[in-house]
């Protein structure tokens, strides 16, 4: 079997060919990749995908092409992938969201998750946060929930979507705390955060990407993180845990799918830039400047054993929570 010789004038990819020689097997990919990214530019999905693109177009010889498809919480995007042709040249960069909860959440949802995609790999761990106009007179998640107490109904909060986990956190945090944070949903976080600078809605909820520039500047303060522990892009924002809320820890993941069927040397060609990629040195700088913890599984038949994993475990955890999108 020919492998193909991939040439690379890029610092640091070029210790890595010999290992990822197998890249090139059946001369995949012949054309650049697309990358479909479900969320509008400038939020967490588009930034971990435009980081994790650069470094699998260097192993794999060809661009990989971000094509931005926002809306109804990222199943546009997701959809377009599932209907691709199983070539491996359409991928996509999906969240919990956009693979797991749509079809949990939406009784039409035009895919399945565990009938229309192929699992390639995980790529990164993200925890959200809540963060709010810094006119809003709340310096912490506490007082938060007790402004919201004293104005029922009246604080207003904007996510990335209906349906989105980012949307369920709110849901799990309004019923836990006993209070009515009004949710606001727009096409991506990006949208969400011109609104609250604006002063138009109170707060938002989205990745720590998207949040930190905006927070670091002063034009948002953010009060909580929902992760296990607290990243090194925002050291003075605590967690739901410090807050006293455990059960509100929420973390978001980002991984890339391809079509079902997609072939096993296309497959593996695929997971083994996504894994090389990720472990290099200026991937995980950028990743953890953004407060993103890289994530990636050893085989795709791994990645696949966790989906089904995280579809039962937020299956019930939607159930339980009572969020339903006809």
């Amino acid at each position: 079997m020919l492998k193909r010789e991939i040439i690379s004038c890029f610092i640091g990819v070029g210790t890595l060919l010999g290992v990822v020689g197998g890249v090139g097997a059946q001369n995949f990919p012949a054309k650049p990749v697309r990358m479909v990214v479900g969320f509008a530019p400038g939020g967490a999905v588009d930034i971990v995908a435009r980081t994790i693109a650069a470094p699998m177009a260097e192993l794999l010889g060809q661009p990989v092409v971000i094509e931005t498809r926002p809306g109804a919480n990222g199943m546009l995007g997701a959809d377009l992938v599932a209907k691709a042709p199983p070539d491996g040249l359409t991928i996509g960069l999906v969240s919990i969201s956009s693979l797991v909860l749509n079809v949990h959440l939406h009784s039409n949802a035009p895919y399945h998750t565990l009938r229309d995609f192929t699992p390639i790999s995980n790529v990164g761990l993200l925890p959200f946060v809540i963060a709010v106009h810094p006119a809003v007179p709340a310096r912490s998640l506490k007082e938060l929930i007790a402004l919201a107490k004293g104005r029922p109904g009246k604080l207003t909060i904007g996510s990335p979507g209906v349906g989105g986990l980012q949307h369920l956190t709110l849901a799990m945090l309004n019923s836990a705390a006993k209070i009515n944070i009004h949710h606001i949903p727009y096409k991506g976080t990006a949208p969400a955060m011109t609104d609250v600078m604006g002063g138009h809605i109170d707060g938002v909820i989205g990745g720590v990407p998207g949040i930190l520039g905006p927070h670091r500047a002063g034009r948002l303060r953010a009060l909580v993180l929902t992760g296990e522990h607290r990243v090194a892009a925002m050291p003075d924002v605590p967690t739901v845990k410090e807050q006293g809320l455990p059960d509100l820890v929420v973390v978001n993941w980002y991984a890339i799918v391809g079509p079902a069927n997609l072939p096993i040397q296309t497959l593996n060609a695929l997971h083994a830039s996504i894994v090389k990629g990720a472990a290099l040195p200026a991937t995980r700088e950028r990743f953890a400047a953004a407060g993103v913890d890289v994530k990636t599984n050893p085989t795709p038949a791994a990645f696949a054993e966790y989906v089904r994993a995280e579809f039962a475990r937020w299956g019930a955890a939607v159930k339980n929570a009572g969020v339903k999108i006809e």
